[in-house]
């Protein structure tokens, strides 16, 4: 029985909400602003910029900054390859550890459970020299002396993370949810692993699949240590993240900014949030079925 609220807490609880989304969103608003504004009329706005307003630190950013088209183009090709391949990899294992009995399953998954209580920074000296030191690539030999690796180049930003425990965990827990009488149907109407996966399981774990689009587009998009640390002497294959960071500390001219100008770093800040806002607005009703976790309606 669903009983109604007295108006005393549904006025209180909206004001609180009110209010929450108020100190949330004024970055945002305060940023988006900011980048509206010259300098000087930044220095003569002290608690909120009051916008001319003028389109000129985006011209700058967009069409002055040359290397911007192509940290986008970089961070796209990251985020579709990583999207592709992950979520490949997760279906397939979470189908094996949901579905299949074989010898040493619980082992094997415990093992990559376990791998989750390492924090990620631990990996990255290791990977780093293990990138470095790759046979027969960038100038080493067959031992890996000699050369560079992979490092400065793009394998390094695409090989490491083929493989995310978190998102083969969640596909896993979401197989395992999912009645098996769909798969034995399917197998008695002849239908073979490949197909059931693809005509009967695939459509099923698509708000899954949404919540990992949107988790890895944002890491992504934000990703700025690990280019960092792989990459950072390549800025042809830079991600916008280190791209960005790079503009913001003055490491890249750009043509038409003289000296530490605060409205352009609120630009970079408007434009490097835009995108990760519009895609959370655009899957959002399958982001909150995956996260909320999943059912079968019948």
């Amino acid at each position: 029985m669903n009983v109604r609220k007295p108006l005393s807490q549904r006025v209180t609880l909206h004001t609180i909400l009110i209010l929450g989304s108020i100190v949330m969103a004024f970055p945002l608003v305060f940023a988006a602003a900011a980048s509206l504004t010259t300098q000087a009329d930044f220095i003569r706005s002290p608690w909120f910029p009051k916008p001319t307003p003028t389109l000129l630190n985006y011209r700058v950013l967009l069409f002055s900054a040359d290397k911007f088209p192509r940290w986008v183009f970089n961070t796209l090709v990251r985020i579709v390859w990583f999207i592709v391949l992950p979520a490949t990899v997760a279906v397939l294992c979470g189908y094996v550890f949901a579905r299949l009995r074989f010898r040493g399953r619980s082992l094997a998954f415990g093992i990559l459970l376990g791998s989750m209580l390492v924090p990620g920074i631990v990996y990255q000296v290791p990977l780093f020299v293990m990138l470095a030191r790759w046979p027969l690539a960038g100038g080493n030999n067959l031992l890996g002396q000699g050369g560079s690796g992979f490092i400065n180049h793009w394998p390094a930003l695409l090989l490491p993370g083929i493989v995310n425990v978190y998102y083969i965990f969640l596909l896993r827990q979401t197989f395992t949810t999912i009645p098996s009488d769909y798969e034995e149907a399917a197998r008695l109407d002849g239908a073979n692993t490949f197909q059931i996966l693809t005509r009967v399981y695939l459509p099923m774990l698509v708000p899954v699949l949404m919540v990992l689009v949107i988790f890895q587009s944002v890491n992504l998009w934000n990703d700025y240590v690990w280019p960092l640390i792989s990459v950072s002497a390549n800025p042809q294959v830079w991600p916008i993240g280190l791209g960005l960071q790079r503009v913001m500390a003055g490491a890249v001219p750009v043509p038409g900014l003289q000296g530490f100008n605060q409205p352009f770093i609120f630009t970079v800040a408007t434009v490097s949030m835009v995108p990760t806002i519009l895609l959370f607005l655009f899957f959002q009703r399958y982001f909150l079925e995956g996260v909320q976790g999943f059912g079968v309606k019948g």
